[in-house]
């Protein structure tokens, strides 16, 4: 059984994750069908109408998870989308593709796709069916409120930090240099 404050607290971080992730493609909404077709997965007469269909996808889901009555509905959801990303980036990883935009958010911020962000969606995955469980339907206080609030603030702040930190530097002068003269026989 899951307590109200942890299963408030995870719907609420999955619900800010996931508007966030849905605003993001909408303000890239040019740009974002294009990341779609560089996974290289649909047929091209689909690719556009799924970019479309994606981020109202993931609004809706964001949506759910932020009322009881709905919250079962926007986790299936949630992880749904998360399994079928993480599907989306092994794939492309698997045919070595790691160079294509991840479009995690949109095109804000353009990074190529690596193996952790497999690992990082199947968790996500895992958390979202975790509001699944029954919960013991205790009321939270403000004090309580105010906590799951700060959790979610904070949690909010270390996801990007997370995602930067998890990122592969980028090959130094040195290395490009290298790489260089080793093609060139030297």
């Amino acid at each position: 059984m899951l307590d109200t404050l942890a299963q408030l607290t995870l719907a609420l971080a999955l619900a800010a994750l996931f508007g966030a992730a849905a605003l993001h493609k909408l303000r890239a909404r040019e740009q974002w069908p294009t990341i779609v077709r560089h996974y290289r997965l649909l047929p091209e007469l689909l690719a556009g109408p799924v970019a479309l269909l994606v981020p109202l996808t993931e609004a809706l889901a964001a949506a759910a998870l932020l009322w009881q009555r709905t919250r079962v509905a926007g986790a299936l959801a949630v992880a749904a989308l998360l399994l079928a990303y993480a599907c989306a980036l092994a794939i492309n990883l698997g045919r070595g593709r790691r160079s294509i935009d991840c479009g995690c958010f949109g095109s804000q911020r353009r990074q190529g796709i690596a193996p952790w962000m497999v690992g990082r969606n199947l968790v996500l995955a895992a958390l979202a069916l975790v509001l699944l469980l029954p919960t013991n339907g205790r009321a939270l206080s403000a004090a309580e409120l105010s906590l799951v609030l700060a959790f979610v603030v904070t949690l909010g702040f270390l996801y990007p930090v997370l995602q930067i930190a998890l990122q592969l530097a980028p090959p130094s002068f040195d290395d490009n240099l290298r790489a260089g003269r080793a093609r060139l026989g030297f």
